[in-house]
C-alpha cells in the first residue's frame, strides 16, 4: 500500500467515523422522541394532577428541542444522501479479484472446477485437499487464512464495504461513465439511490436505462450479504 493509499484510508476512516457518530445520535434522539412521546400522551391521557403546568411546560420544551435536533441531524445526514437508519452492506469478493495474480491461475481453475467463485465460500480444508499438482495453493490457502483474520489489501477491504468499481459494470457505456464521474460517483454501493429514468433528458432509451438498472440489480442480488 502506498503512501497515497494510506492517506486516502485515514481520511476516509475519519468521515466514516464522523457519519457514523452522526447516526448514532441521531438514532439516541430518536429513542428519546419516541420515550417522551409515550410519557406525553400518558399525561394528557391521565391529566395526573400531581405534575404543575409548569413541569408539563418544561417537558414540552424539551420534547420539541428532541425533535429539532433529530430534523438538524438527519438533514445533515440527507445532505450527503447518506440513509438515517444504520443499514450496511457488505459484498461478496470474487476469487478473481482475491486471486488476482497470475500465479493463481491454477487455483482459481481448481475452485471454480468445484462450484466455488467467492471468497466466502473457502475453508481451509479445501485447500488441504487440493492436488499437489496446483501451482501456489498453500499460498493460497494462507491468504485465505490472513483475510479471516483481518488481514488483506485496502482494494479488497473497498470491495467488501463498496462493491465493485462502476467502470468495470459499465465499461462499455463511455457516457454513462462520465455521468458518474461528474457526479463523484465510483463504487456500486454509490447508486443505491441513483435515478436512472433521469437519464431520459441525457439521450439514453428506455431500453438501456433498464440494462443499467438491471445490471445494477444482479450485482446487489449475487453479491451483497
Amino acid at each position: 500500500m502506498g503512501l497515497g493509499d494510506l492517506l486516502f484510508k485515514e481520511k476516509e476512516d475519519k468521515y466514516l467515523k464522523q457519519i457514523e457518530d452522526l447516526q448514532n445520535y441521531l438514532k439516541i434522539k430518536d429513542d428519546e422522541i419516541s420515550y417522551l412521546t409515550a410519557q406525553l400522551e400518558e399525561v394528557t391521557k391521565e391529566k395526573d394532577a400531581r405534575i404543575s403546568s409548569k413541569q408539563l411546560e418544561i417537558f414540552e420544551k424539551n420534547f420539541k428541542h428532541n425533535i429539532e435536533v433529530a430534523k438538524k441531524y438527519r438533514s445533515i445526514l440527507d445532505s450527503y444522501n447518506l440513509d438515517t437508519e444504520k443499514k450496511s452492506y457488505k459484498y461478496r469478493v470474487d476469487l478473481k479479484h482475491f486471486y488476482s495474480e497470475k500465479k493463481f491461475e491454477e487455483v482459481i481453475k481448481f475452485l471454480n472446477e468445484n462450484n466455488k467463485f467467492f471468497v466466502d465460500e473457502l475453508n481451509e480444508e479445501i485447500f488441504d485437499n487440493m492436488s499437489k499438482e496446483v501451482k501456489n495453493a498453500n499460498k493460497a490457502k494462507q491468504r485465505l487464512i490472513d483475510f479471516k483474520n483481518g488481514q488483506m489489501e485496502w482494494s479488497i477491504t473497498t470491495l467488501i464495504n463498496k462493491g465493485e468499481e462502476l467502470s468495470k459494470l459499465y465499461s462499455k457505456s463511455r457516457k454513462l461513465m462520465t455521468i458518474f464521474s461528474d457526479l463523484y460517483l465510483e463504487y456500486l454501493d454509490d447508486i443505491v439511490n441513483f435515478d436512472f429514468m433521469a437519464l431520459k433528458s441525457q439521450g439514453f432509451d428506455i431500453s438501456e436505462i433498464e440494462e443499467f438498472i438491471a445490471k445494477r440489480d444482479n450485482y446487489y442480488k449475487e453479491r451483497r450479504r
